[in-house]
């Protein structure tokens, strides 16, 4: 398997498969006979605390997914992930998020990010991640995180993957703007408008007021009747309903 590996490595260097220069990943699969993907994003650019909406297209149904790769080398899958768990699309142009139950919210650090969809005639076993934690590490560092995808995908000369990526920029965000955590909601009533990869410290949290709107705070959760989801010190969601009888804020 070590061998295979280098030799995927040393190909990514000469070569790579949709785009012009190496594969991000090192991945350089053997094409597929009429199987070809693309993927992009709405803008070249994005401030931390947008919401950005990535779009693919393939030209017959496989099995999709897409790689985040930070400015710091770092990678994530975001897709599938527990929100939207399918991996299996049709021919055809899709955009995510698809589901109204999560956000890809962009945060710091600043730099080009990357985004690179392995497209498969045949599913590939990935760690899909939790509610509480939705797009996974793989590795706690970039070089890790590259060999565990070199890891999970079949060797180029299966003949059953194609790759793409794309890169959009990411600025510091103007006045007034900012990135938030998202919680897990468990099912349980409404979800925040979030679910990026933004991550703060404890006391941060979301609240849903008495005439449905949501709020960011940090520190206690606001008074009053509503629903509340808040950081624990341990870094843990914590979830409450708050009542209201008599005389209410």
């Amino acid at each position: 398997m070590k061998k295979s590996l280098a030799a995927i490595v040393v190909l990514a260097s000469v070569a790579g498969w949709a785009q012009s220069g190496p594969s991000p990943l090192g991945l350089v699969p053997t094409p597929v006979p009429g199987l070809s993907a693309s993927i992009w994003t709405e803008k070249p650019q994005y401030a931390v605390g947008e919401t950005a909406r990535i779009h693919f297209s393939i030209s017959q149904a496989a099995y999709v997914y897409i790689f985040d790769i930070e400015p710091t080398g770092r990678v994530r899958l975001i897709f599938p992930n527990p929100y939207s768990p399918n991996a299996y699309r049709p021919a055809g142009t899709h955009a995510l998020p698809d589901q109204p139950t999560y956000q890809f919210r962009v945060a710091p650090p600043m730099g080009t990010e990357t985004l690179q969809l392995v497209a498969c005639t045949r599913p590939l076993s990935m760690p899909l991640g939790s509610y509480s934690d939705p797009y996974p590490l793989l590795g706690p560092d970039p070089e890790s995180g590259r060999a565990a995808v070199l890891g999970l995908v079949p060797e180029p000369g299966c003949g059953c993957c194609v790759t793409a990526w794309t890169t959009f920029q990411i600025v510091s965000a103007s006045s007034g703007s900012g990135f938030w955590p998202c919680p897990p909601c468990w099912g349980l009533g409404p979800c925040p408008p979030c679910s990026g990869f933004g991550f703060v410290g404890s006391g941060a949290g979301w609240f849903l007021d008495a005439t449905g709107t949501w709020r960011f705070f940090v520190g206690d959760c606001p008074s009053g009747p509503g629903w509340c989801w808040y950081l624990g010190p341990d870094g843990r969601w914590n979830f409450k309903i708050q009542l209201c009888f008599g005389n209410c804020p």
